[in-house]
């Protein structure tokens, strides 16, 4: 082979795999600030005539870290959902693994727990919390933003937030619409 061959084969298949690198990452998160109507957010919408916030939250990502043990790709409180206080939040949850999973807001202090328990905002919660739902499963949670807080979005499946499955939920007081994306803990 030639150098000039070489050259050719190795752009053609460094190009083949970046390409597939991107194919296979998840969707890039909404980094920016306060998401809004149009503003090409893929999980996250804001309705500011009814002050609500509707925020998808997909269970077992495909291509998250963790493995199923993700929301929206993200996992150990990488990710946050922060919102005002006082908000409307709706928060469409999907399971897409074959494991089962739920959602379920606990305090943002202590210890995870193994299992999910009662939710720490009113409504915010999904079905079966303990047992999960299956692959495909939907429910929808809708509660208000309290005043103030620091909370976790949890899997309340057993053992699965001590796996890792669990993002922040901050409520801020100086955010002027909603945003998600990675962030540490508050």
């Amino acid at each position: 082979m030639t150098r000039s061959t070489t050259l050719v084969l190795f752009l053609l298949l460094s190009a083949a795999a970046s390409c597939s690198a991107q194919a296979d990452a998840p969707p890039p998160a909404d980094t920016g600030g306060a998401a809004k109507p149009g503003n090409g957010s893929k999980w996250l919408k804001y309705d500011a005539a009814t002050k609500t916030a509707t925020f998808a939250l997909l269970a077992g990502a495909p291509g998250g870290t963790g493995g199923p043990f993700n929301f929206n790709g993200y996992t150990n409180g990488t990710a946050a959902l922060v919102v005002p206080p006082g908000i409307k939040v709706v928060v469409n949850f999907e399971n897409q693994d074959g494991t089962p999973h739920s959602a379920v807001v606990i305090a943002g202090d202590g210890p995870l727990p193994n299992i999910g328990a009662d939710a720490a905002i009113p409504a915010a919660y999904t079905r079966e919390v303990t047992q999960g739902l299956a692959q495909g499963g939907k429910d929808v949670m809708r509660f208000t933003a309290p005043a103030s807080g620091s909370y976790r979005i949890i899997c309340g499946v057993p053992g699965h937030a001590l796996s890792g499955m669990w993002i922040w939920l901050k409520i801020d007081s100086a955010a002027k619409g909603p945003s998600f994306g990675p962030t540490g803990p508050f």
